[in-house]
């Protein structure tokens, strides 16, 4: 029974471990969510000259939610509230993804908006490519972690069991 007992604190320590795994993982989904939206939105207020609001709503057709829900909640504010600066309607719908991030990429993902409701079409392309481009970087820093992050997490779940089993006995 004490073997059953000491199996299954290894094994619950180890699947703790594979959830830090899962949520690093879902971490690296949600920012590459964030730049494709972000890209999308360049390309639409660079190449085809629309307002940010129809460039929110366009782009919102081509994501997943929580983004999807979160700049058509943007994009209507902006219509209804014309004249509202940008980075304020954006804090104020972001309790939309707030659930779905971390707090620092959430903390960046509310100040990205910042600038671009006080200039013109170039001016707000070139705000959103500045976020899109620390985007890239995060990302490529975290996929150059990945494999040895996971391990450790991997690792240190299972090690953490057998510390505790061999306390008990």
């Amino acid at each position: 029974m004490k073997w059953i007992g000491f199996l299954l604190v290894v094994a619950g320590t180890g699947g703790i471990g594979l959830s830090l795994v899962g949520e690093y993982h879902q971490r690296m989904r949600m920012l590459e969510q964030i730049r494709n939206m972000m890209h999308y939105i360049n390309d639409l207020i660079l190449y085809e000259s629309v307002c940010l609001p129809e460039a929110f709503r366009k782009t919102s057709d081509r994501l997943e939610e929580p983004f999807r829900g979160f700049l058509q909640r943007v994009a209507q504010q902006m219509e209804e509230f014309n004249g509202e600066d940008i980075s304020f309607l954006w804090k104020n719908s972001g309790e939309l993804v707030k659930s779905h991030m971390n707090k620092k990429d959430y903390e960046e993902f509310l100040g990205c908006m910042q600038q671009t409701g006080f200039m013109d079409a170039k001016g707000q392309s070139q705000a959103i490519k500045a976020y899109e481009q620390r985007l890239e970087l995060q990302l490529h820093k975290l996929s150059e972690q990945k494999e040895e992050k996971c391990k450790l997490y991997q690792t240190i779940g299972i090690m953490s069991g057998l510390f505790v089993c061999i306390l008990l006995l």
